[in-house]
């Protein structure tokens, strides 16, 4: 017995919603050549994405050596996060690195255009072996 498809036209809603892709990315080694670390999420608005660079790089800052603290502290407490929350409300990237313990740490965000379709607009999966 075969499935039946229905071949009712289905009217596709999806709506584009602003998104940004926040990566960290910790290295090894000051030179940037192997990944000991790295996370990956998207959120939907530019404050908790740099919200989530001040809340890592604050959990860091005891471990920094005071003119990398500084400079850390300078950002996340300054004008640099505002910078970045700035660029990304006019849809440009942004990003803060520093150096701790040997290691090379960089935080990027990424505006994107999320596309979501309803369930029902969707096209059915089909399954490996089929006919």
């Amino acid at each position: 017995m075969r499935d039946s498809v229905s071949t009712a036209p289905v009217t596709a809603t999806a709506s584009v919603t602003p998104a940004f892709w926040c990566e960290r990315v910790t290295y090894r080694t000051m030179e940037a050549d192997k990944i000991a670390e790295a996370s990956r999420r998207s959120v939907t608005e530019p404050a908790e994405a740099i919200r989530r660079i001040r809340a890592d790089v604050h959990e860091l800052a005891h471990t920094l050596p005071p003119m990398e603290r500084h400079r850390a502290l300078s950002w996340v407490d300054g004008g640099g996060c505002v910078g970045a929350i700035a660029a990304l409300h006019r849809g440009e990237p942004c990003g803060f690195s520093l150096s701790h313990r040997g290691a090379w740490t960089e935080w990027t965000v990424r505006p994107y255009l999320a596309f979501r379709v309803r369930g029902e607009a969707l096209l059915p999966v089909l399954p490996h072996s089929f006919g």
